[in-house]
Formats: structure tokens, sequence, C-alpha cells
């Protein structure tokens, strides 16, 4: 659920760092992007990520939990018992984790931690797996990092298939905006000091 794979990216910021890397750009699509952003709040390497695009992020399992109980006509209830219960050993067992994993702490960590590197959402507002709302919200608390494009299609983690170009061009409009020389370029250097 993220909060132990985040060290594979970390492993392999490792591996960059040991060949010459000094920094990169880093894509996380639902899940990845939550390993992205544990990796970007939690890592000692973290001073290599420049800048994020998350794809449809798992920001919050609650939420995620209670969309799908929802999407799978349950009471959204059973989204918020659950998050509880993998605070359990047995059932966090049950559920394939290696131990109880306090979800609602690590959810609150992650979403209200400190984002100091430009980072880029792609939602679709019709996502029924990983709610666009929150990532909404997400993008409210941290105003001056976060940039969100929407997207109006169906299914989760479909902007790309929904709309390549627009998807490009979000990616490349972002990317030029903080990582290219340039007046706008200067302009992002000059914001984020």
């Amino acid at each position: 659920m993220g909060e132990s794979e985040w060290r594979d990216l970390e492993a392999a910021l490792r591996f960059v760092a040991e060949r010459g890397g000094t920094e990169c750009v880093v894509f996380g699509w639902s899940l990845g992007a939550t390993m992205a952003l544990n990796t970007v709040q939690r890592s000692s390497l973290a001073e290599m990520i420049k800048g994020l695009i998350m794809v449809s992020p798992v920001l919050v399992w609650e939420d995620v939990l209670r969309a799908n109980a929802r999407h799978h006509r349950r009471p959204q209830l059973l989204g918020s018992l659950i998050a509880r219960l993998l605070a359990l050993s047995g059932f966090s067992r049950l559920a394939g984790l290696e131990g109880p994993l306090e979800v609602r702490g690590a959810d609150r960590a992650r979403f209200h931690g400190a984002v100091s590197i430009p980072v880029l959402i792609l939602h679709n507002r019709n996502d029924w797996s990983v709610p666009f709302e929150t990532s909404v919200r997400f993008a409210q608390t941290h105003k001056d990092r976060i940039e969100l494009v929407e997207f109006d299609c169906s299914g989760h983690t479909q902007e790309w298939n929904s709309d390549p170009v627009g998807w490009n061009l979000a990616v490349r409009r972002w990317y030029e905006y903080w990582f290219l020389p340039g007046p706008a370029g200067e302009q992002a250097a000059a914001n984020s000091e």
C-alpha cells in the first residue's frame, strides 16, 4: 500500500546516484504515485527528485476504500472499517500485508506532509476507484507547488488513453515551465526560492 514499497524507488535513486546521476523527475500512476510521494517525503535521497508527476494518485486510502465499496454496491462505511481493521495484525495478515498498517495516520502524514518540489497531477474526474475530489483537496492544500489537470473520461488511470494529445501537452507544458531555461523556467526558479 505504498508504506514500504517506496524504498524500491529509493533503491532506484541510489542506483542512479552511484552512476553519476544527480537529479530526476519521477512519474507515478495510482499506487506508484503514492510510493513516489512517500519517497519525496521520507527518503534521504529525496533531494534528487526535482519534480513529480502523479496520475490518478492514491493519496488517502480510506477515500479509495470507500469509493471501491460504493462502486461494488457496498456501504461506504465498509471502506472506513477496512481502513481501521488494517491496523490489526490478524486482519492485516489476512489482507496479505507483512504486518499491521495504520493507513489513516500514514494518509494524514502524506496528505499534509511537506511538498517542496513542483508536482503535476493528472486525474480523471470520473475515476470510480481513486476519487478525483481527493486530488482536488491535495492540490488546494499545496497551491504553490501542485498543478492539477483534470480529464473527462471513465475508469481508473485512463487519462492518457482518453486524451493522449491533452495528456502529452499538459506534461510538456508543466515540464517546460519548471525545468527548461527561458523566461518561464527562470520565473519558476525564482518562485521556488
